[in-house]
């Protein structure tokens, strides 16, 4: 059973940012994946751990007191993920990611996956985009406290899995009563907050997607689903179902890491 830390593992990548990055609190972890570790600079936060295989980080010396973890680069895990199996391994299982939409689509969609692994793992993490966020919910509940949206008052609802069950949807616009979705419909989309009304989100099995302002304030989660001991062991090395083409060279990785671009305290 893992040791639970009621703090939040914040996760800096190297996609796009927008503007709405939240700063740690007291008790807080900060983990930079690769070149997230030189937007978190920008922004003033000092990473506890940069992870990655470093063919995105600029070449600065890691700040003192943070500790790396070099990987590399022709493995399983993106550098993402990595970070959050290393959050998990530290008791964290609330998460927010930043830098993980925008840019290439199948970075994108791979941190989609991410916040399903996430859920049915029994956590929660929130993925900041473009005015937006995005988390996954799967057997619980998200409690939005009354507020009154300036300009976009935009919550969707989506399974990610084949079939979600046990839908409901309150204080919105639209209200849902125990409502099937699959991954195939689109019938959640766009529904909206009311003005001064609390709202809920609630899903018996499966998983959804739910989409909602940056300004909204941040919804109470809650599930009834036992959180994990772990998101598994950070891959080193290809799956043994991935092989070279025989009719390809083994030839260097593009954008190969350089082991002297980043030297810090310890590896880990």
């Amino acid at each position: 059973m893992v040791r639970i830390n009621r703090g939040t593992c914040h996760i800096w990548g190297a996609g796009d940012y927008y503007g709405n990055e939240g700063l740690p609190a007291a008790g807080d972890c900060v983990i930079a994946a690769d070149g997230g570790a030189d937007r978190a600079s920008l922004a003033g936060v000092t990473p506890d751990l940069i992870i990655g295989d470093f063919d995105s980080i600029g070449p600065r010396p890691a700040p003192p007191g943070t500790d790396i973890c070099r990987l590399p680069a022709d493995k399983d895990d993106t550098d993402m993920l990595a970070a959050a199996k290393i959050g998990w391994q530290r008791g964290y299982i609330r998460f927010r990611i930043y830098g993980g939409l925008g840019g290439r689509i199948d970075h994108t969609l791979a941190n989609l996956n991410l916040l399903n692994r996430i859920t049915a793992a029994g956590g929660q993490a929130l993925l900041y985009g473009s005015g937006s966020i995005v988390t996954a919910l799967s057997r619980g509940s998200l409690s939005f406290p009354a507020w009154r949206p300036k300009g976009n008052r935009t919550i969707s609802v989506l399974s990610s899995s084949d079939l979600s069950r046990g839908v409901w949807e309150r204080g919105l616009r639209y209200e849902v009563e125990g409502m099937s979705m699959t991954d195939t419909e689109v019938t959640g989309v766009s529904n909206e907050f009311l003005p001064g009304r609390p709202s809920r989100i609630e899903v018996a099995s499966g998983t959804v997607y739910v989409t909602f302002p940056d300004k909204a304030p941040e919804p109470t989660w809650a599930t009834d689903m036992t959180a994990a001991p772990s998101l598994g062991e950070v891959t080193r090395e290809r799956s043994h179902w991935l092989t070279v083409g025989r009719y390809l060279p083994e030839e260097p990785h593009e954008g190969e890491p350089d082991k002297e671009r980043v030297s810090g305290r310890d590896e880990i």
